[in-house]
């Protein structure tokens, strides 16, 4: 790390810092790929929150409708497969997905259980895939599965309520997906779509001799121009990476960081090159606004001390709840303020305000506006919200 004296930070000059890195304050991204390259992947295990969280995030409102035909199509500027902590995200194609691909092997292992396929079976299923050139479900490689791996997760199948083929056959779309072999295209009915990543990314050259440490290095620089200042533990943290990877990334990166001192918070680093816009003090008014943030939005999961967006007690345990369910939340000034839920009615969108601590009576406003963008990016012309 450099041995210079830390830059002495208030608290609100870390979240006005972050808030323009990850376009939730200024004009918004160009598109909704530069918005998903800024915040290193928006999570989307359920592609509803990544759309809003994106839609936020980029300077012409994309409705979900509109993000959601962006990833079934090909040569998209969009990739929906597995990333950072074993879980689906959406990724700035062409800058992000080899180097995710490479870095995997840094991460700590996921909570996936039980034996892989064969090398020889993921060669052979990935050739059908390619072989295609259009989308195939699961269905397509199950012929290719050998009997002996079908009855190895039977018993895993079992507890997943699947029967051992579809367990099998989903395993083998998981690993062709971690190599870079293929993504997500959206469904058919209730059949999840995969392409092949030479048919539907034509435009990205591969094989990338990537070394994962360089690429581990590319992610963290990213991490820390997004989240930044932040500690080694908080980027562990983010990529459910082994803390041996984390420090031989900031080696390589060491010439590009400064250090940051907030309080008595220590170890923290960020990007040298932002120093002026760190050192800004944070503006009054509406030039930050209030943020409806989705269920899973990254600002609130990107860091292991969680007291950036709010203080330990009763509120922390109504945003993180059990089973890894991370709450929608309202963001002012960088903190959570509230949560908040929605549903779509016929004509308008009801929303359900839970106040936290932090929340004001004159924060309604703002709200009322974020909701009716909400309301439009689902396709509903009106919201209406309840303070509960």
């Amino acid at each position: 790390m450099p041995a210079e004296t830390p830059l002495e930070l208030t608290e609100e000059q870390v979240l006005w810092y972050r808030a323009r890195r990850q376009y939730l304050a200024g004009p918004g991204a160009r598109n909704a790929a530069e918005a998903a390259r800024a915040v290193v992947g928006v999570q989307a295990q359920q592609v509803g929150p990544a759309f809003m969280g994106l839609s936020m995030r980029t300077a012409s409102c994309p409705t979900a409708e509109e993000l959601a035909a962006a990833i079934t199509r090909a040569q998209t500027p969009l990739v929906h497969t597995w990333g950072q902590r074993d879980t689906l995200h959406l990724f700035h194609a062409e800058s992000d997905w080899a180097d995710i691909v490479a870095a995997r092997e840094q991460w700590a292992p996921g909570r996936r259980r039980g034996p892989l396929p064969d090398k020889d079976v993921l060669d052979a299923a990935a050739a059908v895939v390619n072989a295609a050139g259009q989308t195939v479900t699961k269905a397509a490689v199950v012929h290719l599965i050998p009997e002996y791996y079908i009855a190895s997760v039977a018993e895993l199948a079992e507890r997943a309520r699947m029967t051992p083929e579809r367990f099998a056959a989903t395993r083998v779309m998981w690993c062709l997906a971690n190599r870079g072999d293929l993504a997500l295209a959206g469904k058919d009915g209730a059949e999840r779509l995969y392409a092949a990543r030479s048919h539907w990314f034509p435009q990205i050259p591969w094989p990338h001799p990537h070394d994962p440490t360089q690429a581990g290095a590319r992610l963290a620089r990213r991490y820390l121009a997004a989240y930044g200042p932040a500690t080694p533990n908080d980027i562990a943290h983010f990529f459910n990476a082994r803390m041996g990877s984390v420090k031989t990334w900031l080696k390589v990166l060491e010439k590009e960081l400064t250090p940051i001192r907030c309080g008595d918070r220590k170890n923290l680093t960020a990007p040298a090159q932002d120093l002026d816009m760190l050192r800004e003090q944070p503006p009054d008014g509406a030039e930050w606004p209030l943020r409806l943030l989705p269920l899973w939005e990254g600002l609130v999961i990107a860091h292991k001390d969680k007291s950036w967006i709010i203080p330990d007690g009763p509120g922390r345990k109504q945003v993180w709840r059990p089973g890894a369910y991370v709450t929608a939340a309202i963001l002012a000034r960088g903190r959570i303020v509230a949560t908040w839920a929605y549903k779509p009615r016929r004509n308008r969108l009801s929303v359900t305000v839970k106040p936290l601590d932090g929340w004001k009576p004159a924060m309604r406003k703002a709200t009322e506006s974020e909701a009716r963008k909400v309301a439009i990016h689902l396709g509903l012309p009106e919201a209406e919200i309840t303070i509960d």
